[in-house]
C-alpha cells in the first residue's frame, strides 16, 4: 500500500490531526513559511504517535545541523538542493534525496549517489504547488531506493498519481492547508488519505 507523507506540520492542532488519521510519515520544513525552530520539533516530535515516522525537511544542510537533527529524535532526512556527497553520506538518519523535475536531464546520475534510502520527486518549483509531469519517472530504474512522488497533489488528483507512478509513498503540504497558510486541514487530510487508499 502507498504510503502518504504529510509536509510542513507546524503546530499541536496538525500533530493531532496526523495522531488521529496516521497517514504514516510527517514532515517538518526549514527555510520556507512552513519553518519551524529546533525547541518547537521537539515539542512536536514529543506529541506525536510513535507509529507515525518523522522527516527533517532541509535545503543544503551544513554537517552540524544534520547532528542537530539527529539529536531531536527524527527518523530520516530530506535534503534538497546542491550538497555534496560528502554531506550526505555524513548523515547518521537515512536520506531521502528530493530532485527537482524540469526534464529527462534533472533525472540524470540519480543511481550513482551514495547513502541515500529514497529519491523523492517534486516539481521545478518545490512547494509551489505545481504537479510535474510524471510520465518522465515512470521508466526510471532507482533500485534499491524508494521512490516519493511530490509536487502539486491534492486530494483530487492524488489517486490518479498513485495508478500511473506507483510510488512507494505521496508527499503532500499545501495540497491539505487552510486557505490562510496557518496549519493543516483536517477535511483536507482526511480525504487525501482516503482517495490514496482507495488507489
Amino acid at each position: 500500500m502507498t504510503k502518504i507523507k504529510i509536509c510542513g506540520v507546524t503546530n499541536p492542532a496538525d500533530i493531532k490531526y496526523l495522531n488521529e488519521l496516521l497517514p504514516g510519515f510527517v514532515m517538518f520544513f526549514e527555510k520556507s513559511h512552513r519553518s519551524i525552530s529546533a525547541d518547537t520539533a521537539k515539542k512536536l516530535l514529543s506529541q506525536l504517535d510513535r507509529r507515525i515516522k518523522s522527516v527533517a525537511v532541509t535545503v543544503e544542510p551544513t554537517k552540524k545541523q544534520l547532528d542537530e537533527i539527529y539529536d531531536l529524535g527524527f527518523d530520516y532526512v530530506q535534503i534538497h538542493g546542491n550538497v555534496g556527497e560528502e554531506v550526505i553520506d555524513y548523515s547518521r538518519l537515512p536520506v531521502i534525496r528530493a530532485v527537482n523535475v524540469s526534464g529527462a536531464e534533472s533525472l540524470s546520475n540519480i543511481n550513482s549517489c551514495r547513502n541515500i534510502k529514497g529519491i523523492l520527486f517534486d516539481s521545478h518549483l518545490p512547494g509551489s504547488g505545481k504537479v510535474f509531469d510524471w510520465s518522465l519517472i515512470t521508466e526510471i530504474s532507482v533500485t534499491d531506493k524508494t521512490l516519493f512522488l511530490a509536487g502539486g497533489l491534492t486530494p483530487e488528483n492524488v489517486a490518479q498519481a498513485v495508478k500511473s507512478v506507483h510510488p512507494f509513498a505521496v508527499d503532500v503540504s499545501s495540497g491539505v492547508e487552510l486557505a490562510d497558510k496557518s496549519g493543516k486541514d483536517y477535511a483536507k487530510i482526511k480525504k487525501f488519505i482516503e482517495n490514496v487508499r482507495k488507489a
